[in-house]
């Protein structure tokens, strides 16, 4: 259901109780550990017997890349856009930026030097990345997500409908490689150099911030993402409720598109 939401957002946009639309955000944590895969990535490149043997559910989502592992960890955002809202553009790489660069804003609220990767470095950065890494997510890198001493800490990922864009943020408060690689159909030494490769490319945001307690770490971040948001954009959250067009939407692709893959 939490993937769901995603796409029941979207759909508000076109809901005729919520007009003109409205631009909207959530943030969300899996509540039980999970596998997310990309659009194209085939389930016989995981291990179901392991993931079943460790109540670990395998999903699918609606936006491309590789496997995620989803738990309590994993800190995502879902950002709503109509398409008339000042932050949609049109082009779908450039439309990253602004999110992209507002994170930077964030962590360096939090004393965290960010920068991020720009359009050429991140396609010569795929062009270049091994089958292995390729499996995560995490391990690749896309235009405008954000880095903090060469390692990944934001990922970025979008929707597109008719009536708007669906951006969608992930960060792991710690990042453990172990979860995903155990569940991947690998050899032993394949599995410990994805691990080995996995933690020299990626980064979690307690191992940036040591001195946070874990429960004060994502109240933080969340905090100082609504501050610059209101600092760059003038945008001041409100909270709001379902619409009708958005519960069926969730309650249908939550066993549908979204639901346990067999």
């Amino acid at each position: 259901s939490q993937l769901a939401t995603g796409s029941a957002m979207l759909a508000g946009l076109d809901d005729l109780t919520n007009q003109p639309p409205r631009g909207a955000l959530r943030w969300y944590t899996m509540t039980t550990p999970a596998v997310i895969l990309g659009t194209g990535q085939k389930l016989t490149e995981f291990d179901r017997n392991a993931a079943q043997a460790a109540g670990i559910v395998l999903h699918r989502r609606s936006s491309g890349g590789t496997a995620v592992f989803a738990d309590p960890l994993l800190l995502m955002q879902d950002i709503v856009l109509p398409t008339d809202h000042p932050l949609y553009t049109f082009d779908v790489t450039r439309s990253y930026y602004w999110l992209g660069a507002l994170w930077v804003a964030v962590l360096a609220r939090l004393g965290i030097a960010a920068h991020l990767i720009d359009v050429e470095a991140a396609r010569t950065d795929t062009r270049d990345l091994d089958p292995l890494t390729r499996r995560s997510c995490y391990g690749g890198r896309s235009p405008y997500e954000v880095l903090v001493n060469g390692k990944k800490l934001v990922g970025l990922a979008q929707t597109r409908r008719r009536a708007g864009a669906l951006l969608q943020t992930g960060i792991y408060t710690h990042w453990q490689a172990q979860p995903l690689a155990d569940l991947l159909l690998l050899t032993t030494d394949e599995r410990a150099a994805l691990v080995e490769r996995l933690n020299r490319r990626v980064v979690g945001l307690g191992d940036l911030l040591p001195n946070y307690h874990p429960a004060d770490l994502l109240p933080a971040l969340i905090e100082a993402f609504e501050q610059e948001l209101h600092t760059q954009h003038g945008i001041t959250l409100e909270d709001s409720t379902w619409n009708t067009t958005e519960l069926a939407t969730r309650e249908r692709e939550a066993t549908g598109r979204y639901g346990p893959l067999g």
